[in-house]
């Protein structure tokens, strides 16, 4: 596994080649279009904060979630609890997801105000060990802040996209003012925005897998038991294979912050297989085959989806091998 000091560097890198090439193009266009530098400066704070503020109330009208009271489900409460004490964060709100995909994420605008979603496909498939090194892996993400940092990063190819589409809508009108001599300009102006957002993107998902490489070291020295957190992402990963259809998740809105990125799910199996043998070696008590088989069916039952361009997760494999090679250093 990558050290940490390693991936703390990826992370600062990739903040600042974000930034850099992000907000700077964003600038150029913007100045191109006749802004004034206050006008583009107060423009793209005011979309950062509208952003940051309002995307915690979106989220949670648009999973139904339970938070729980006190009292309630007190042996996940105790759990995180101590998890949270242990890595020295404030306790999050805890919420149950009505989505029978199994997966967990947290979010929140800072850490003290942060959320952690379970979906309840996650606690009817898990045991005890399970659950614990998952809700581990998201305790990590407060940890490093990573709610604080991705909320940073996203809000530019977020501009970017909008300033692309904005752009492209006012061309096929003439252009701005309705001056159609300048149409071809904006056009040009727009695809140059829309390369912005590419870029930032894939630094953004970048960032997003390093953090989850983050993560999964927490939880594999917070339980000491990496193989936990291996046997969990098995098991989403291949409950999620499922899920790859031509119907969308009902919770796809919050992929980029689960613990397996389902829409990779059947490319990991694939994957998971082709690697089996290095795996069993690493981890012998992981019955990889019954995994891989039931996988295998439940992708039968379901049409195929178009593969994702982008992966916001490492792949599941390639996950279990750091989570191994931490169990064999320990």
């Amino acid at each position: 596994m990558v050290s940490v000091a390693g991936l703390r560097l990826r992370m600062y890198i990739t903040l600042l080649l974000v930034f850099a090439i992000g907000f700077g193009i964003v600038y150029a266009i913007m100045l191109y279009l006749g802004f004034g530098f206050i006008s583009i400066i107060a423009f793209v704070l005011l979309f950062f904060v509208a952003q940051w503020y309002f995307s915690p109330s979106i989220m949670k009208l648009g999973m139904h979630l339970h938070y729980l009271q006190p009292g309630e489900r007190s042996d996940i409460q105790k759990m995180v609890k101590a998890l949270s004490e242990q890595a020295n964060v404030p306790v999050p709100r805890i919420a149950i997801a009505p989505v029978k995909e199994p997966n967990a994420f947290v979010f929140g605008r800072t850490v003290r105000s942060a959320t952690l979603v379970i979906h309840q496909g996650l606690l009817d498939m898990l045991n005890d060990s399970e659950l614990k090194a998952v809700l581990a892996h998201e305790i990590g993400h407060l940890k490093h802040s990573d709610i604080v940092i991705m909320a940073i990063v996203a809000f530019i190819p977020a501009l970017a996209l909008i300033i692309a589409q904005e752009l492209f809508f006012s061309s096929m009108f003439g252009g701005f003012g309705g001056n159609r001599n300048n149409g071809s300009a904006i056009v040009l102006v727009g695809i140059a925005a829309f390369l912005v957002y590419l870029i930032s993107q894939l630094l953004v998902l970048s960032l997003s897998r390093a953090r989850e490489s983050f993560a999964d070291n927490h939880s594999a020295n917070v339980t000491r038991k990496p193989e936990d957190l291996a046997h969990a992402l098995l098991k989403i990963t291949a409950s999620n294979t499922a899920a790859t259809s031509s119907t969308t998740p009902s919770s796809a809105p919050a992929r980029s912050l689960y613990i397996v990125d389902f829409f990779n799910a059947k490319k990991d199996i694939a994957e998971l297989e082709a690697h089996a043998e290095d795996i069993k070696k690493l981890l012998p008590d992981v019955d990889l085959e019954s995994f891989i088989d039931e996988a295998k069916r439940s992708a039968s039952k379901r049409s195929a989806t178009i593969a994702s361009l982008f992966s916001t997760h490492p792949s599941t494999y390639r996950r279990i091998l750091d989570l191994a090679s931490v169990k064999k250093g320990m």
